[in-house]
């Protein structure tokens, strides 16, 4: 006797979506799927061009790649996350290591950093898992953690199509994305967004991040949107204001 499942749409709760990262980052075989680790250098040379990096909080840092790449250009970091899990696999990662200056927790959007502590707030492929309230807090903190002219860097896919990336659990029936995205942004619309909480857009443009450096991240670059006619990545930096 088969039982019948309905499909629906999964609700993604705090506490299941600290329960999807809590697996995700105890799962060696996926380490080689963050995000910051494929394409941290070319992101961090890309912004780099622009802004003074200075010293920086990698606001959903996951296992750390973002911040091993900023230690390894002579910046100070922090980390901070929502998922106990990655948290405590940063700290075993860079402890002791010159300029990291530990994790924190986030509750509800808060961390316990003081306010005005860095120059440069990152949220790497973070602003598409993120519901408005959530979303709106975790920037709200970002530039309370900022100093005066400091700056809000976010990363998320461009334009993308979240159907062509969902699934179905067979057991329960939920629809999900299968790496727990909820929205889809374009330069438009993320600009217009991130700008009334209190940022003056530096930049917002989709481009290419490469998972190589020097020539041959120099022709992914050129290659790729050739190939694939897009522009897949979509780089915001801007100014906090006030």
């Amino acid at each position: 006797m088969t039982n019948h499942v309905t499909a629906h749409p999964i609700e993604w709760t705090p506490e299941r979506v600290k329960r999807f990262w809590d697996f995700y980052s105890s799962n060696p075989a996926l380490d080689d799927t963050y995000f910051a680790r494929l394409v941290g250098r070319s992101l961090l040379a890309f912004v780099g061009k622009r802004i003074r990096i200075g010293s920086a909080a990698d606001i959903g840092c996951g296992r750390g790649d973002l911040i091993e790449f900023l230690l390894d250009g002579g910046h100070s970091a922090y980390g901070a996350d929502s998922s106990a899990s990655s948290l405590e696999k940063v700290r075993k990662r860079f402890e002791g290591r010159s300029g990291f200056k530990g994790t924190t927790m986030m509750d509800g959007g808060k961390v316990s950093l003081p306010s005005e502590t860095i120059d440069t707030a990152f949220m790497i492929e973070v602003v598409e898992h993120m519901d408005d309230g959530a979303l709106q807090a975790a920037l709200t903190e970002a530039k309370r953690l900022l100093r005066k002219g400091g700056h809000v860097v976010l990363t998320t896919p461009n334009e993308e199509n979240l159907d062509a990336s969902k699934t179905m659990c067979p057991e329960c029936g939920s629809i999900y994305h299968r790496v727990q995205h909820v929205r889809s942004w374009s330069a438009d619309t993320l600009r217009a967004y991130v700008e009334p909480l209190g940022f003056s857009t530096l930049t917002c443009e989709a481009t290419v991040l490469a998972p190589y450096t020097g020539p041959l991240g120099l022709l992914y670059r050129t290659v790729y949107p050739m190939i694939r006619h897009r522009r897949p990545h979509l780089v915001y930096i801007g100014r906090k204001i006030g």
